[in-house]
């Protein structure tokens, strides 16, 4: 019988603590049974990987302290400086509350990459420290609380090296963002979800991806990034603030999506629901690239048409997308759209009808005072199959002379 060879342990320390990167904190660590040769390399190993989740646990906190234990034993025998930390860990099916203290020790490591996803019962505290990190390059930061959002304010920031920033359901003011863009001077991408925003302003030279998703926004808010390339708003809620978007020269490519809205907010003494007004479609003026989710309401379809007035054209505009629960109600929109991007070419529809029989639906509301001569490409998707499909393709023509290719799916 041949001698095995165990070639894996004979590859230098750089090589075995690269392949251990792949795999969780907790199974590197067992392989230090494995001989003398791999003892300590677990120790050596670049990047963090912590997973925990206590839903098979029915409450019982022992695990929970296990857990943490293990967390801690694993900083203390540190041996080298750290790339990436990954935190995942549920502790939401118990009543343990989950210190913090191990992301202030990451910190003082050095680390690149830091990625924290928790859940638990109770609030946070975020340490000061990971807002202090000189090298850090991309930081995320959920923190799921099952009764309060967490509150993030540290004292300062100082993160020069900071390129990508995601907060999860954390509570942010004015305060806190003037900090951020002063103490992250290298920042390019902010991503917001599920945060409560007391936030008037965001304003950055540097920002180039914003996205803001489904956040209680308490605030009208105004943007102003010259630098902005793409941007990603999705919201649900009902007392969303009015967003006015500013300086927005650079931008090539924007998500937009306000469903389940009535853009309005409760007056005090009335009870009265305004409408604030939007300021969003005729800051997209440069947008190449644009997609519009439309929940349809006689009051919100008002707002975008009275939006897209504002803005004169779209002239760097080559790919329009619109996603609406009720498309032939929201074509006064697309009208506005066709009559003021000179440059379009790809115009793709999406949508359903809640009742096709007896054509209930109204016509578009706008005198046809334009018909542009061409329209390269329309994609047409929809559940009510070939007439919806020709219904949609037929008011098309009263505002485009000719349309290059219609597809239909």
């Amino acid at each position: 019988m041949k001698e095995t060879v165990d070639r894996i342990s004979s590859l230098p320390d750089e090589i075995l603590t690269h392949i251990l990167s792949f795999v969780t904190t907790k199974e590197a660590v067992q392989t230090c049974i494995l001989s003398k040769r791999w003892r300590n390399t677990w120790a050596s190993v670049p990047v963090l990987k912590f997973e925990y989740d206590n839903s098979h646990l029915d409450g019982n906190t022992v695990e929970d302290w296990k857990f943490e234990q293990f967390v801690d034993g694993v900083l203390q025998n540190r041996r080298a400086l750290l790339d990436t930390v990954i935190y995942d860990c549920d502790f939401n099916h118990s009543t343990w509350e989950p210190s913090m203290e191990w992301l202030h020790r990451v910190a003082l490591l050095m680390p690149r990459v830091i990625s924290v996803d928790i859940t638990a019962a109770e609030n946070f505290e975020c340490p000061d420290s990971v807002f202090s990190c000189p090298i850090l390059e991309s930081l995320k930061l959920s923190l799921y609380s099952r009764y309060d959002y967490t509150i993030v304010a540290p004292k300062s920031i100082a993160l020069p090296s900071l390129v990508t920033l995601e907060l999860c359901d954390s509570e942010l003011n004015d305060n806190f963002m003037q900090k951020l863009f002063l103490g992250c001077p290298a920042l390019e991408s902010l991503n917001l979800q599920d945060c409560v925003l007391y936030v008037s302003h965001v304003s950055s030279n540097m920002l180039k991806n914003l996205a803001l998703s489904e956040c209680l926004q308490i605030h009208s808010m105004r943007i102003s990034c010259p630098g902005l390339v793409s941007l990603s708003i999705f919201s649900t809620s009902h007392n969303i603030g009015c967003i006015s978007l500013e300086n927005m020269a650079s931008l090539v490519n924007a998500d937009i999506k306000l469903l389940g809205m009535d853009l309005g907010r409760m007056d005090d003494n009335s009870g009265f629901h305004y409408l604030p007004n939007l300021k969003l479609v005729s800051g997209l003026s440069n947008t190449t690239c644009l997609v519009l989710h439309l929940d349809y309401s006689p009051e919100l379809q008002l707002q975008w048409e009275k939006d897209i007035a504002n803005c004169r054209t779209f002239k760097n505009l080559k790919i329009l997308k619109i996603i609406s629960d009720d498309i032939i109600d929201d074509f006064d929109l697309i009208a506005c759209f066709l009559q003021r991007s000179p440059s379009l070419q790809q115009l793709t529809l999406i949508g359903s009808l809640t009742e096709i029989e007896g054509d209930t639906h109204e016509e578009p509301r706008q005198e046809i005072c334009f018909q542009r001569e061409y329209l390269e490409n329309v994609t047409i998707s929809c559940e009510k199959g070939d007439e919806f499909a020709s219904k949609l393709v037929s008011m098309l023509g009263k505002y485009v002379k000719t349309i290059g290719n219609i597809i239909i799916v």
